[in-house]
Parts: C-alpha cells; structure tokens; sequence
C-alpha cells in the first residue's frame, strides 16, 4: 500500500514533521539577461564542424562499404546537419537588432556570468568532445585499412 495524504499512518504523530520552518524571506539571485545570442567567435564553430567533418569522413572509409552503415551514417549527419542548421538560425534572428548589445569578448576573455574565461578555455571546454569524435572516425578508418 503507498503511502499518501490519505493514508492513517502518516497522519499518527510517529511521523510528524521536525524540519525546520521554510523561511520565505530570501535574497534574489542575480541572473544573467537573455542576449539570443552564442558570442561565439566563428574559428570556434568552423572547428567544431570540422571535427565532425572528419568523424564523418573516417566512418565513410571505415564502413563505408556497407549498405546499412551508409544508411546510419547519412541518419547521423542529418542530425548534425540540423545541430549547426539549428543554431545558424537563432543566431541569425534580429541580428540587426543585437548590433548594441555588450560583446561578450572583452579584453580577449569572453565574459561569462561567473566570470571571464580565457579563448583557449573556451575553445577547450567547447571542443573537446567533437575533436574526441573526429579521433574516433580517424582511428576507425586507420583500424579498417590495417586490418583489410
């Protein structure tokens, strides 16, 4: 039986309530304003398609040669396809509107809400995943071609 509102045994005074009292007097947080903007310089993103470029291009050479394989790969780079597509297009929406907004690269840092962030932090925190994957594709064409 599950245990509800209903129920008579947590209503009994075996399972009464000693939290502490909520308080409802609390300080906001401060949040960072929506800008509909990345702030992401474009070395950034012409990286990250590259790398998926070449994860792709080591899957075609490595399994390439099967008709299902074809079939995942080309799955996988319409998603990919719409992953870049998606974001071209918010970033595109009302760009003449942004032209006054604040540059999040100030001092070559980029200005993050808890803090500036180096270009090479973020080019690492950004890319580390898609260069893994372009890794991956090229160990899986190298693997194909030694072995066949």
């Amino acid at each position: 039986m599950l245990l509800d509102e209903n129920n008579l045994a947590v209503q009994s005074m075996e399972f009464e309530d000693t939290s502490a009292p909520v308080m409802t007097d609390y300080n906001p947080v401060r949040v960072q304003p929506e800008a509909r903007t990345f702030g992401i310089p474009a070395v950034i993103w012409g990286s990250m398609a590259a790398s998926y470029v070449l994860f792709f291009m080591g899957l075609l050479l490595g399994t390439g040669h099967d008709g299902k394989a074809l079939f995942m790969i080309a799955i996988s780079v319409l998603y990919t396809l719409m992953y870049f597509g998606t974001a071209f297009v918010l970033n595109s929406l009302a760009m003449a509107d942004r032209k006054g907004l604040k540059n999040q690269w100030v001092g070559g840092k980029f200005d993050t809400f808890t803090g500036p962030m180096t270009f090479g932090s973020v080019f690492g925190q950004m890319l580390v995943v898609p260069i893994m994957f372009a890794f991956f594709g090229i160990a899986i064409a190298i693997i194909r071609f030694a072995v066949v």
